[in-house]
């Protein structure tokens, strides 16, 4: 209408377009959501959280729940300004999936079905032992646990640890697994975090969100962070990529390694059995343990967290030809059931102690009777060192 001015409209805001699916993790109430690895003690109460990275025109957004703060991806901070409530989305499922791996490897062809009891890098046959053979195939699997919901709820989970595989949880709650979160959108359209096909030579990739729960912060406490971590004999890789930095797989010695470097010994580099003497000290020198894991006399002075070296005897003497076959941790200072102690601890090592060990195909706890008849020795941990050669 002449002389009639009529207001401009504002520019509409450019919709929200949702690009990719990211898990982020808070070890604690205290402590911020991240990508990078959940890792946790059992009574933190570790959380999962699925946000979603879009945009908005040409700014970079991120769709999370209010709740989710604060929040980092990549190592930075997410500006309240470029963040998003999922009602920008409209109506969303999800589904949350644990990606694991399998303890046992297919042969592959196998004309029975045959499975190897472990994987291995190098091999175990006795005329070239120890021979490199080249990175294995870890293989993964993917269990739904939390099925498509459109509740505000499902975006938010516990950071739990479980397994597929009968038997393979041995302590509650403890150990590695990952975690993939699938999101369906308005549309119909289905975006997804990596999972069991994101892989390279060293196992899973660090893409796909870890999940470690620890039962504390020592040694011992990390060493069941590493429960579910799958057996590679001759675990191996540099820097940030061992196996057994990204909780791919470790063997006997390297796993030890891993959980103290956990503990805050960034000093300790890997090796062999053999090697463990260069950071630890003999406390028990070699005794003969017979089938019963009795030593011919009392073994004494010990104490959890000791290292257990073995070399086995009877049917499997020369197992190897290394001067050691196999080491564990004593985990639990035990007795004889029926003895005077009630099979509580009566400051001796023998068949009756619980240890903790790379079994076939992942840690176990177990008496140490199980590994007997063997020689073995007690190794125990130096101090840090300030400098390494």
């Amino acid at each position: 209408m002449a002389g009639v001015l009529v207001p401009a409209l504002a520019a509409a805001a450019p919709a929200v377009v949702a690009d990719r699916v990211v898990i982020v993790g808070r070890a604690a109430d205290d402590k911020p959501w991240t990508d990078a690895p959940t890792e946790a003690r059992l009574d933190d109460g570790a959380q999962l959280a699925v946000v979603v990275v879009g945009h908005a025109g040409k700014r970079k957004v991120v769709i999370a729940d209010a709740g989710i703060t604060p929040l980092q991806l990549g190592g930075r901070a997410v500006r309240s300004r470029d963040r998003r409530t999922p009602d920008a989305l409209g109506t969303v499922k999800v589904r949350w999936s644990v990606v694991e791996p399998h303890g046992f490897r297919t042969i592959t062809p196998a004309a029975n079905g045959a499975t190897a009891p472990f994987y291995t890098n190098v091999s175990t046959e006795p005329a070239d032992f120890g021979r490199w053979l080249g990175y294995d195939t870890i293989e993964y699997t993917e269990r739904v646990v939390h099925d498509w919901s459109d509740a505000a709820d499902a975006r938010r989970i516990a950071a739990e640890v479980s397994s597929g595989e009968d038997g393979a949880v041995q302590l509650a709650g403890l150990g590695t697994v990952r975690f993939k979160a699938e999101v369906e959108l308005a549309s119909g359209e289905v975006l997804a975090s990596p999972g069991a096909d994101a892989v390279d030579k060293f196992g899973i990739l660090p893409a796909v969100h870890r999940v470690s729960i620890r039962r504390g912060d020592d040694f011992l406490g990390w060493l069941t962070g590493y429960m579910l971590v799958p057996e590679v004999f001759g675990s191996a890789g540099t820097g940030k990529n061992h196996q057994t930095e990204r909780f791919t797989g470790a063997d006997c010695a390297d796993i030890l390694i891993g959980a103290m470097r956990r503990s805050g010994r960034r000093d300790l580099a890997y090796t062999n059995v053999a090697g463990l003497t260069a950071d630890a000290t003999v406390v028990a020198a070699p005794v003969d343990l017979d089938d019963h894991g009795t030593p011919p006399s009392p073994i004494t002075g010990v104490a959890a967290g000791d290292v257990i070296r073995i070399d086995y005897g009877g049917a499997l003497r020369g197992h190897t030809p290394r001067g050691w076959d196999h080491v564990a941790a004593l985990f639990e200072d035990k007795s004889d059931p029926d003895g005077p102690n009630h099979g509580a601890a009566d400051g001796q090592l023998d068949g009756f102690d619980l240890v903790i060990h790379m079994g076939h195909p992942r840690l176990v706890i177990e008496p140490l009777a199980e590994q007997a008849p063997a020689t073995v020795d007690v190794l125990r941990w130096r101090a840090a060192r300030r400098h390494r050669d």
